[in-house]
């Protein structure tokens, strides 16, 4: 692990930052949209009760990237990851395709489902090859749409995902106190909130290799400080055994959850750069 995000997980702690983050998480202001500050320089589409968003940072792009952002199901997008993606974007010379869904407790987690489909099948509508980029609670909506539909992502990148939304093991009760980030029962509640409104039949069981296949070439980053880490654990034992699924792992000792949103750390770098990179190798070019 770099000093830097060592010197940052030491002023987390100071500050009790994981505090405002549960604040932010459950009284979240709903009313942003960052997209509408610079509207003129998107192109945005209305989609089931969220919109999609299309911008390009280069001239000619070789290939879309599909984006859901994290925030706890609840938090509009921020400008840190819309630089986020624009970075990788750039570097892999890509369309950005930003699935702004709807929220948490507003709508349910079916809405959420429905809206993401419905963005996919219009992405996916041009010729471009098309990836998936999701971090934290957004990796378990891209999740469902490669389960959904197989052979038609060219390769994908989750970013510290949130996959699990009940969070009742032990093995991550004991790793809660140590995460600097998230608040193990705020994302108890809003997985409540999540799991209230999702019909059972129509979200994947992330631990279940039966249930993972054919999703394809799938990059999972995360950080061994993040108390997600049995999760991400056995989603990545999942994937090892499922058929058509080939999974590419990258782990950063004591790195902390959405590490990639502080772009100044060696961690966050490398891992653009790595997620660049396959989106190159994947599209062959």
């Amino acid at each position: 692990m770099s000093f830097m995000a060592k010197r940052l997980i030491r002023k987390f702690r100071t500050e009790n930052y994981k505090k405002s983050v549960a604040h932010s998480f459950l009284k979240p202001n709903q009313k942003i949209n960052i997209f509408q500050q610079n509207a003129n320089q998107y192109k945005i589409r209305p989609v089931k009760n969220g919109q999609l968003v299309t911008f390009q940072s280069i001239e000619k792009p070789t290939s879309q990237i599909l984006y859901f952002h994290g925030g706890a199901f609840t938090v509009p997008m921020n400008q840190d990851q819309l630089e986020m993606i624009t970075k990788i974007a750039t570097e892999s010379n890509s369309l950005i395709q930003v699935a702004d869904f709807p929220l948490l407790p507003k709508h349910s987690a079916d809405e959420i489902l429905q809206f993401a489909q419905a963005a996919f099948d219009t992405v996916i509508e041009s010729e471009l090859p098309t990836f998936i980029v999701a971090d934290s609670a957004g990796a378990k909506i891209a999740l469902q749409l490669l389960v959904n539909n197989p052979g038609k992502v060219a390769g994908s990148s989750f970013i510290s995902p949130w996959l699990d939304t009940k969070l009742a093991s032990p093995s991550i009760a004991k790793r809660a106190d140590n995460d600097i980030l998230l608040d193990l029962p705020t994302l108890q509640k809003i997985g409540r909130w999540f799991d209230e409104g999702a019909t059972p039949e129509k979200w994947v069981d992330f631990t279940d290799s039966n249930q993972l296949q054919e999703v394809g070439a799938i990059q999972i980053f995360y950080g061994e400080n993040e108390m997600l880490v049995p999760c991400d654990l056995q989603f990545i034992g999942a994937l090892q055994h499922a058929e058509g699924a080939h999974p590419e792992v990258t782990a950063f000792k004591d790195g902390y959850h959405d590490y990639t949103l502080w772009f100044k750390l060696p961690e966050t770098k490398k891992t653009l750069k790595r997620i660049a990179a396959f989106i190159k190798d994947q599209r062959g070019a």
